[in-house]
């Protein structure tokens, strides 16, 4: 237990060594760094079912009430964590998309400025090329949100795979132990065929003794009234 417990600790440690690091670099932290903390959320969740499955199987232990508080703060700083990482996606998403639009006014601001847009004729070129540039901008402003919204289903997608990859784990884990009661069931059942085999064996030699014993004496009361008479 205190091996599970002081896993479910060093798990702790790089949660928040991870989430420091995207709290430092909101805007600029990879994807990549998103993708292994909500891999570790997921398997520190996973260390905490298991740690409260092994409690419920040592309720006799002396040091359960202190394994009961462990088990509490695992639960408290899980959802911590969890809180934490998604204020910070969120935090992220608002700051790509507020990028993308400052960038996109600025450039807005810098066409409207044009020394071309001060005079009574404009030239129908330079018109047409400003619109091209305007839809260009506003492309890359969608092309932005896009982008993040792929982020947020990419994150959620390695969620899903952690998650299946885990329910993997459990049933290969299900099944080895349901493998070994079939063995153990297997080897109970050889046991007892071959208790059966042996009583039938001795069943047998009783049956050919009691016929035996009746032949012989009907043999031996034939021959006492055979001497009598």
């Amino acid at each position: 237990m205190n091996s599970l417990y002081n896993h479910g600790v060093k798990q702790t440690q790089l949660i928040t060594k991870d989430l420091s690091s995207f709290e430092k670099n909101v805007s600029t932290s990879p994807l990549s760094l998103q993708g292994s903390i909500s891999t570790s959320l997921n398997a520190f969740k996973k260390t905490i079912k298991e740690y409260n499955d092994l409690i419920k199987q040592n309720t006799n232990d002396a040091n359960i009430t202190k394994q009961e508080t462990r088990l509490e703060k695992f639960n408290q700083d899980y959802a911590d964590f969890n809180k934490k990482f998604q204020e910070l996606k969120q935090q992220r998403e608002s700051s790509i998309q507020e990028s993308n639009r400052q960038e996109l006014l600025g450039r807005r601001n810098h066409l409207s400025e044009n020394p071309y847009d001060q005079t009574s004729g404009v030239s129908p070129n330079h018109q047409h090329y400003q619109q091209q540039d305007m839809s260009y901008q506003e492309g890359l402003y969608k092309e932005s949100n896009s982008l993040a919204r792929g982020s947020q289903q990419l994150d959620h997608i390695l969620e899903m795979g952690q998650n299946a990859f885990d329910d993997i784990i459990e049933q290969n884990e299900t099944l080895q132990k349901l493998g070994a009661g079939l063995e153990q069931g297997l080897l109970t059942l050889g046991v007892s065929q071959g208790t059966i085999r042996t009583i039938e064996r001795r069943a047998k030699q009783d049956k050919w003794l009691f016929w035996g014993g009746v032949i012989l004496m009907i043999i031996c009361f034939y021959y006492i009234l055979k001497f009598f008479r």
